[in-house]
Formats: C-alpha cells, structure tokens, sequence
C-alpha cells in the first residue's frame, strides 16, 4: 500500500507524464502537417516520381488485361522484370478496370498503409508492454521518420508489405494463446513476405520470439510451421503456373552487385539525425535479447517486450544491410525504423512505474522528433516538392507530348529510363527496363547482343534519359557501356525537359 505521500507523488509525476506526451503530440505536429502536404503534391501530380512506380503500374496494367508478369526472359522484348511478389500489383490491377492507368491509387495505397502501419505499431507497443505512452511515441515517431516522409507517398509495394508485416506482429501479440489471433498472424505474415520476399525474416522471426518467451511454445512451433507451408505451397503454385518464371524475377533478377559507400553513407546520416533511436535500438537488444537468455526461465511481461522487440531489430537490421546492392534506396530501411520506434515505445513502457522518468524519456523522444524533422525539411520533403514544382511538372508534359507524337508517326514503343512511367499512362507497355537489364547483363544473366542490335537499327526511334546534374553516374547503373555506346553512335540529342534528354535515332553516321 501507498502512504498519502507517495500517492500524491504518483499522481503528481503522472500528470507530468500527461504533459509530457502533449508535447510530444505538439513537436509531432510538424512532420504530420509536412507529411500532409507531401502526400497532396504526389497525389495530384500525374506523372512518376520514383523508377519503381512505372514498371509496378505496368505490370498492374497487364495482369488486369490477363497477361503473364513472371514471363521468361529470351532475346526478344519485352525486356521487363517483376522483382516482387504479385500481392501489391494485383491490389492496383484492381483499380485499373474502373480508373484506367494511373498513379494516384498506387500511392494512395501506400499512404493509407503507412497510417495503418503507425496505428498498428502504437497497438504492438501497447499490447507488449500495456501502457499507451509506448504505442504513442512509438506510432509518432514512425510517422515522423523521414524515410517514411519520403516513401509513404510512392506508388511502391513496400509501405503495404510493413503495414502486413506489422498487423501479423500484433496479431501474435496481442493475446498469444489465442487461435483466432495465430491464425491471423499466419496470415498477415504471409501477406507481406507476398508483397515483398524481404518481409519474411524480421516480423515472423519477432512473432515466433514473442510467443516462445510468452510460454505459448506450442504456438510459436505452429506458427512457424503453417507459415513456412503457407510460403512454400503457394509459391510451388507460382512456379506451376509460371513456368518456373517466378524463381527468376524475384530472385535471380534481384542478386545485385554490392556497393559498400552507399552502406557507409546510410551509417553515417543514421549516427548523426537518429542517435536516439540507435541508442534506444541498443539498449532493447542489450536488455531484451541478453538479459532475456540469462532469465530465460523468469521472462515476465517486462523482459518478454524487449525480447520480442530485440528480436525484431535484429532481423530488421539483417535486412537494412542490402541497402548496399546498387540502385537501392531508404525503402530498405524502412522495417529497421519501425523496429526502433518499436524498441523506444518499449523502453518508455519500461519507465511506466518511474513517472518522472518516464516523463524525461517522452522529452528525449521529442528531441529525436525535432531532429529528424529537420532532416525531412532539409532532404527527404524536397524530394517531392522538387519533382512536382510547377516548372518540372511542365518539363514532363512536354515528354508526355514527345511521347505521344512517336506514337502517332511511327507507331513505335518509346524508351525511357525514369520517365518509363509515361508509356503505360499513354497505353502502352513498357519494352524495355534499363536498371534491371543492365544490371542482370553485367551479371551474366542476359544477353543484351539482340537488344543492343536493337538500338543500332532504330527499332525504338525515340529515347527519353534521365541526366540529374546531382548524380551524373546514374546513367552508368541503368545502361551498359554496350547500350551507350549504341546511344551515342546512332541517336542524337533533340530537346532537354525536367532533366531528361530526349534521343531520336539518326542511324549510323
């Protein structure tokens, strides 16, 4: 029993506590109102704003017309790849029949994924360690990430593979002996390893975690096993019905090169806009996962949130580490910044009965909020806002219009690199995906002999390559030496808008 004293304290320093997380709402208010404004720009504007979203639309265009995406890759175009699983094309192959080709539903999808995946963060936290201090700052602070800022507004798959990945963890956690939560759990996990094959290490690997220090060891062993067989019967449907081509696309075709500046340089904007969040990322994987071995036999609902959310950032961060394949973007560090606002709401859970320090661990979260906003502010929102400025936005009708009279004249199917997108928005489908080609040419997977005799002979007259004066070695990862070369002997430069060039095909001088 409490004296009248420390009764007065504990509801003085719970007030404190209150306040506390007012403040942190009104420090949040910032990202959320520029998260606001981002994702209305990349609504309104029509054309691409990411490589990815034009071949994701393009295969959403042809499995909503009955046409294969796993195909085989031979000499003869189309030369497309379909890296992913089919869930997230399929999703906006839906809205294709009714609204015709466009990007707005893609990224609408995404963005009402990524308010899902923070909801369903808050709920893990709050589930795990029952107090919604930790689903609070746990939810803001994935909201305010400015990989997030960036990515929840692209008509890409991955904000719907994390928000599967995430329901699928709360599901196991929030009342582990229950059937109907495993059997949901199995279900979303398999959602998002359908979505994005990434996703089938970190959440299931937490979700199994959780359920063993739980003491529902039964469970977790069941969860494993119907999630493997799951996986594995449908993806052997998959290589049935694809003549194996699935194998291919999602896997042979996505074994980059590695390119260990671009790991350093992610480390390096890490350490200095999220030390709060790494600090707090070690912390739980030091309690957690350590001190949960050491104790294993007295796990109590304290240790098992750590355990489970240690578990997570380590099977997060095992996935962050691909960031270093060439053409990879923050995309990849995604699930890692869910996991570390999952381990900070746990520690702020941990303080539930020091409210005055608890109180000072909300500040602290505050103060990460602030940095990483500015972070947003000075990179990851101008990404966006420079794409859809009045003037770029003029640049790319004028490629729409280039695009268009190639059509009209000679009937031919454009090439384009960034600007890909174009081509299904007009009706056509994309020939020929630069990044992905190349890159499996310099691998030794594709020939590019009969594409490169392609380009000599002027069977795509028109080219449209992206050149940003910010990353003039762009066009080196998305074309072989061969194809530039084909491109300088054979094309010449007819126009620049929005920072691409536009080719027309002379023949050989």
């Amino acid at each position: 029993m409490r004296t009248p004293t420390q009764k007065v304290l504990w509801a003085l320093g719970n007030v404190i506590v209150f306040g506390a997380l007012i403040a942190l709402v009104v420090v949040a208010l910032r990202p959320l109102t520029m998260g606001v404004d981002h994702a209305s720009r990349a609504l309104d504007y029509p054309y691409t704003l990411n490589y990815g979203e034009g071949p994701l639309l393009d295969q959403a265009v042809r499995l909503a017309t009955g046409q294969a995406i796993y195909r085989p890759l031979t000499n003869n175009p189309p030369y497309v790849i379909a890296n992913y699983p089919p869930l997230y094309p399929l999703a906006q192959a839906a809205f294709v029949s009714t609204q015709g080709a466009a990007l707005w539903y893609g990224r609408l999808i995404s963005l009402v994924s990524t308010l899902l995946a923070a909801l369903f963060l808050g709920f893990t936290a709050r589930a795990i360690t029952r107090d919604w201090s930790a689903g609070i700052a746990a939810g803001l602070l994935f909201l305010a990430l400015p990989y997030v800022l960036h990515w929840s507004a692209l008509a890409r798959k991955d904000m719907l593979a994390l928000v599967f990945s995430i329901v699928g963890l709360y599901c196991a956690a929030m009342r582990p002996g229950a059937r109907l939560n495993l059997a949901l759990a199995i279900l979303f996990l398999a959602l998002a390893a359908y979505t994005r094959q990434t996703y089938l290490l970190a959440a299931p690997l937490a979700a199994f975690a959780w359920l063993w220090g739980a003491r529902e060891r039964a469970n977790a062993l069941t969860l494993a096993a119907w999630l493997a067989a799951v996986v594995l019967v449908v993806f052997a449907l998959l290589l049935v019905f694809t003549d194996g081509g699935i194998f291919f696309h999602i896997i042979t075709a996505n074994v980059n090169a590695l390119n260990g500046e671009l790991l350093r340089f992610y480390a390096d904007e890490f350490a200095a806009n999220l030390p709060i969040l790494l600090a707090a990322g070690g912390l739980t994987i030091f309690i957690g996962i350590i001190l949960a071995l050491l104790r294993r036999d007295e796990m109590d609902d304290g240790n098992a949130a750590g355990w489970m959310a240690g578990v997570y950032l380590v099977g997060a961060l095992a996935g962050a580490l691909t960031i270093a394949k060439i053409g990879s973007d923050v995309n990849y560090l995604l699930e890692l910044g869910a996991a570390l606002c999952l381990a900070a709401g746990v520690i702020v859970g941990w303080l539930k009965r020091v409210p005055l320090i608890k109180a000072a661990a909300l500040g602290v979260v505050a103060l990460q909020i602030v940095m990483m906003t500015t972070l947003s502010e000075t990179k990851y929102y101008r990404i966006v806002f420079n794409r859809t400025t009045a003037e770029q936005r003029a640049g790319v009708d004028q490629l729409m219009a280039r695009v268009g009279d190639a059509v009209t004249l000679n009937g031919s199917i454009p090439l384009a690199d960034e600007h890909m997108g174009l081509l299904p928005l007009v009706g056509l489908p994309i020939d020929f995906q630069p990044f992905e080609l190349s890159q499996l040419a310099a691998a030794g997977a594709w020939d590019e002999t009969a594409f490169v005799a392609a380009l000599r002979r002027g069977d795509y007259p028109l080219l449209l390559l992206y050149q940003p004066m910010g990353n003039p070695s762009l066009r080196f990862e998305r074309w072989t030496p061969a194809m530039l070369r084909a491109i300088n002997d054979v094309y010449r430069a007819d126009g620049q808008f929005a920072e691409t060039t536009v080719y027309r095909w002379v023949g050989e001088s």
